[in-house]
């Protein structure tokens, strides 16, 4: 707080002073009270409201300049409250109850949108894994009675499957460390999984697939893993060119870390959209004129990724092909846990 500040808050206080000052001029004069006297009154009518306001001034500016101090340094404004030191004057203690206040009203109904946020979590988890089951069922049904018809049915129900499990996968995203084990997992166990839950597009499509030095052990959780690996092959899958279509999946051991690559000859990605592919919702040129796409997959990877360490990038060259890569550290926060 400055003194201007202050001074211009006081203006009619101020005012008030000086004119009780004029007055008590005036009345000494027509009184006729003798110059010693007059010098004393005049002195203290004039000192004591100096030394009032200077007092007044030195505590509420130590109080607000350390107010606005802490709330500079904060980075979550609202636990401003827990910084604010009991002041000594009336104002302050007025603004310190009603922050304080404003700031237990906002954490109860934080708390309430948590709850309701974490009720609608719970459901949503609970529907995925109900909706499972209709659609094993109805698989099972497709595979006792196949034709033409049912095939086209089955490619549908694993659209649909794995659309569940993306919004399973995204609702468990926000807690994920409550849902996932790090260890030592094969890598080569997991793609395998991962490109066996795509065995009939890779036969429908006529795609070539080819793996080579996955015989590595990684720090992962082998169910997040697969999820990850799965999204980016249905991905390859999806924007493969009608011509020879291949995926290579094999990984590098580096210094610092192993990379897993994911790389097709498909149509590829836009250079100008390459910086957005990892954004929630985004789904490009491709996915807007070509296919349908929900853009939550590479979203979705690129989360999960972060939370289990792992680092993904993404290359490509339009009409030519896409290389993703996942980047599994050799040493890392997963292993000073273990």
């Amino acid at each position: 707080m400055k003194l201007k500040d202050f001074l211009r808050d006081k203006f009619v206080n101020i005012m008030l002073y000086v004119g009780l000052f004029l007055i008590s001029l005036f009345l000494l004069n027509i009184f006729k009270v003798n110059s010693s006297l007059k010098v004393n009154i005049l002195v203290l009518t004039f000192v004591i409201p100096v030394i009032s306001f200077g007092y007044e001034f030195y505590r509420k500016r130590d109080f607000y300049n350390r107010l606005e101090k802490n709330l500079a340094n904060l980075d979550k404004k609202y636990l401003i409250s827990e910084f604010i030191r009991n002041p000594n004057f009336i104002e302050g203690r007025i603004l310190n109850d009603t922050i304080y206040d404003i700031d237990k009203s906002m954490n109860e109904y934080v708390n309430l949108y948590k709850r309701k946020n974490h009720d609608l979590e719970d459901y949503i988890e609970l529907w995925c894994h109900e909706i499972k089951t209709p659609i094993s069922t109805s698989k099972m049904i497709i595979a006792n009675n196949n034709n033409e018809v049912t095939d086209s049915i089955d490619e549908e129900l694993n659209k649909i499957d794995n659309l569940v499990e993306q919004v399973l996968y995204y609702a468990r995203s926000k807690n994920v460390e409550k849902d996932y084990i790090i260890k030592r997992v094969k890598l080569e166990d997991i793609v395998k999984k991962a490109v066996l839950r795509n065995k009939k597009d890779f036969l429908n499509k006529h795609i070539s697939l080819y793996m080579n030095d996955l015989d590595v052990e990684v720090n992962s959780d082998s169910k997040w893993l697969e999820f990850i690996i799965n999204q980016i092959i249905i991905n390859s899958i999806k924007y493969s060119k009608g011509e020879k279509p291949k995926i290579w999946i094999y990984s590098i051991k580096k210094k610092d870390g192993i990379e897993l690559y994911i790389e097709d000859n498909g149509i590829g990605i836009n250079k100008s959209e390459l910086g957005k592919v990892f954004e929630k919702g985004f789904t490009g040129t491709n996915g807007r004129k070509t296919y349908k796409s929900t853009g939550m997959g590479l979203y979705l990877c690129k989360t999960l990724c972060d939370n289990l360490y792992h680092k993904i990038d993404i290359l490509s060259q339009e009409n030519a092909k896409t290389v993703v890569i996942i980047t599994f550290p050799l040493s890392s926060l997963i292993d000073e846990v273990k």
